[in-house]
């Protein structure tokens, strides 16, 4: 049976966090962040490579918006079902604002993630038929999507209300505002408590050093239980390559050499080897085997035969259910320096060809905003990327949610791996250090010149893609 609504792995795909292992980014807005970024200046949304791309014409500013909207509009809002908003809440949402309005009415179509995807590439392909409000998660979208700025100046709209370094790095295309963040997602780590208190092993500290990791994992694991210590990284340069001193390219986002190979990336790689020797986490061979039984990395952790595991906020939601007792602690990086967190939001905007700009963002602001992101956590399972709705939680004074809203405001892995199409030909340079670490075929002193034996066509692949994309 098909089915329609999009779990959390698809909406971690749609944010641009599955795949590769690094999120597609933006470039900085015109307000910088307060700490410099390492991404070349293009901002690109989560990318979705199996879907055709759309026409990319050049982004247009919104027209200035008129003072009022001067007659009875209806919009056309295009969304999906998830785990995180079901359709029961969106219609919802949608019947909340169409009661606070009388100018305003949006209608509401909900559909399953496959074909709202197929139904965007083709209107916007067309350049008509497209939704009013929707998401914006494709990259070949975005030069449609509707700049934001006047809005947001005539409103005064206070955009610091939400988490600023999720905002900064998912709402930007080229220097326009093109979308609004609804939602806040990461990974972090998750420890099972009750076996820590079983092998009488102390809980690992929030900010744990990851040379400690490598020691602790294998005081927790079991094989006569079959239980590991916990697992291996999904993809490098992501949070604990970065928090390691780790960059697979140079600030400007032109050159590899000395990055890729460069001290922090060696040892980001060495340290994943040493990983790998304590014998306390499952081989790629173990997950296939589980993966064919329908068990994964938060199926293992929630029975117990994974200790600790990199989960998300979803998974943090199954264990509250399931009065699993637990906590959360930063993925393993040097102790005294940034630590860095694979975040994500799902981008929010206004197509550039709606009719009746005005009236859209009326309804945009409230669905991205306070009153639409509490109404879609209270009758869902929404993290709202509003920060003072995000503190009206109703576990919020639990210690693992506190840890989980406090790496929320840790420096996303955004600000470095940007752009995805950058990333992806790089890393496909690397991608046998990787899988020869994984599978125990490299020695530790031959990462070094396996690193550098991939600089070439690393940057040959770097320079390639900030061509097609007109660099």
């Amino acid at each position: 049976m098909k089915r329609n609504k999009i779990t959390r792995r698809e909406f971690l795909r749609a944010s641009g966090l599955a795949a590769a292992g690094v999120a597609a980014a933006a470039c900085a807005p015109a307000a910088p962040p307060a700490t410099p970024t390492s991404a070349p200046q293009l901002t690109t949304a989560p990318t979705q490579p199996t879907k055709p791309p759309a026409p990319a014409p050049t982004a247009t500013a919104a027209p200035a918006p008129t003072a009022t909207v001067k007659k009875q509009v209806t919009l056309q809002w295009w969304t999906v079902p998830s785990e995180d908003f079901s359709e029961q809440a969106q219609r919802a949402l949608a019947d909340a604002f169409n009661a606070s309005q009388k100018d305003v009415k949006v209608e509401i179509s909900v559909m399953p993630e496959s074909g709202f995807s197929q139904k965007m590439t083709t209107a916007l392909g067309a350049n008509q038929g497209a939704p009013d409000v929707t998401f914006f998660w494709d990259t070949n979208w975005l030069p449609q999507a509707l700049d934001l700025a006047p809005f947001i100046s005539k409103d005064k709209f206070d955009a610091g209300m939400y988490l600023q370094g999720i905002y900064k790095t998912n709402c930007f295309f080229k220097g326009a505002t093109v979308a609004l963040p609804l939602g806040v997602g990461c990974n972090f780590v998750m420890y099972n408590a009750k076996v820590f208190d079983e092998m009488k092993v102390k809980y690992p500290d929030v900010n744990v050093a990851a040379d400690e990791w490598l020691k602790l994992i294998p005081q927790i694991t079991d094989k006569s239980k079959k239980r590991w210590g916990g697992d291996r990284p999904r993809g490098p340069f992501r949070a604990i390559w970065l928090n390691l001193g780790a960059r697979p390219w140079s600030e400007d986002g032109k050159k590899v050499e000395g990055y890729l190979n460069g001290p922090g990336s060696v040892a980001a790689y060495e340290w994943f080897w040493d990983l790998v020797q304590t014998n306390a986490t499952p081989t790629p061979a173990d997950l296939e085997l589980l993966g064919t039984e329908g068990t994964g990395p938060v199926d293992l952790f929630m029975a117990g035969r994974l200790a600790t595991a990199t989960l998300n906020q979803g998974h943090l939601l199954n264990a509250m259910k399931a009065n699993l007792p637990f906590g959360i602690v930063r993925e393993p990086g040097l102790t005294g320096k940034d630590r860095w967190v694979n975040s994500w939001t799902l981008a929010v905007g206004i197509w550039k060809g709606a009719k009746e700009p005005e009236a859209a963002w009326q309804f945009l602001k409230y669905w991205a905003g306070p009153e639409g992101q509490k109404l879609l956590m209270e009758k869902g399972n929404l993290f709202p990327s509003v920060k003072s709705t995000l503190s009206q939680y109703p576990k919020a004074n639990e210690p693992y949610v506190k840890a989980f809203f406090t790496i929320l405001e840790d420096k996303p892995v955004r600000e470095v791996t940007s752009p995805g199409w950058s990333s992806t030909p790089v890393l496909n340079a690397v991608k046998d250090v990787w899988d020869n670490i994984n599978l125990g075929k490299i020695k530790r002193d031959e990462i070094k010149k396996a690193l550098d034996a991939a600089v070439p066509a690393a940057q040959k692949g770097l320079d390639e893609a900030r061509a097609k994309a007109g660099f």
